[in-house]
């Protein structure tokens, strides 16, 4: 049985949405809330933040969550894990499989690792449901194989759909990446060792650095939505769906983060 590393990647120095990491979600930052999220899952052998920011490793300090300093350099977060990974087999602490979970996807639910991680690259994906997602740059869109493999990802709403050239009348379904990514160690390190592609660098995404490197990039679907809070009317989103869940529950969270059940009283 393979054992697992978790990697949470954390940038302070976020373009679209500077120190996100470390912003309040509900009494928590938002880098808590991943960790936590990422934690229920129970084949971990060990979960660290990865980041380059001393402001995020205090911050992890202080609720002892294990943070690995990395490199300022690097082009993206599979890059950061692949550091991490030469850190960890360099003390003999390595694992068989790492999983990369970004570290602005509060809402990760972790049954979507609960599938089968045995190929060398493996990533996830879901149907796109709220139509600004579908022409939203922010959402990557991925398009798959019949045998499950990525044929490309792009922020542009693929497939294109104009009414004058579709064959058919079908329902447009736009699929998008979920943010999570199982990697052998290897396979890190080949990633890493790649130059950064021609498509990769146009649309700003990671994964295709290995398409056009003729390496499989395999998809499993999940039911579990994620968002990714790449601006900060995301981390709005990500609040609101938070509260929701709270109250299909019979409970309320307030926004300082204490929980009560559906009489008022107070639970955290």
């Amino acid at each position: 049985m393979a054992n697992y590393i978790g990697i949470i990647p954390a940038r302070y120095q976020s373009s679209r949405f500077p120190g996100k990491s470390l912003c309040d979600i509900l009494g928590k930052s938002m880098i808590q809330r991943v960790y936590e999220s990422v934690m229920k899952w129970d084949k971990w052998e060990k979960v660290y933040v990865a980041t380059d920011s001393e402001i995020i490793e205090s911050k992890c300090k202080e609720i002892n969550i294990p943070c690995i300093m990395t490199k300022n350099n690097h082009v993206d977060c599979l890059d950061r894990a692949s550091e991490v990974v030469r850190i960890l087999e360099e003390k003999n602490e390595g694992a068989d499989k790492y999983i990369v979970i970004q570290g602005d996807e509060p809402l990760f639910n972790v049954e979507t690792l609960n599938v089968d991680l045995s190929p060398s690259v493996v990533n996830f994906y879901t149907k796109v449901v709220e139509r600004h997602e579908m022409y939203d740059t922010n959402t990557v869109k991925v398009i798959v194989s019949n045998n499950k493999k990525a044929i490309y990802f792009s922020r542009y709403s693929l497939p294109y759909h104009d009414e004058k050239t579709k064959r058919n009348y079908d329902e447009v379904i736009i699929y998008k990446q979920i943010c999570a990514y199982v990697f052998t160690g290897e396979m890190l390190k080949i990633y890493n060792n790649l130059k950064t592609s021609s498509l990769e660098n146009m649309e700003g995404i990671g994964l295709n650095r290995l398409i056009e490197n003729d390496i499989e990039v395999h998809m499993r679907y999940t039911d579990h939505d994620s968002i990714g809070v790449d601006v900060p009317e995301d981390r709005n989103r990500a609040i609101n769906i938070i509260k929701k869940q709270y109250k299909n529950n019979g409970m309320t969270i307030s926004d300082d983060g204490s929980i009560m059940d559906c009489s008022g009283f107070k639970m955290i």
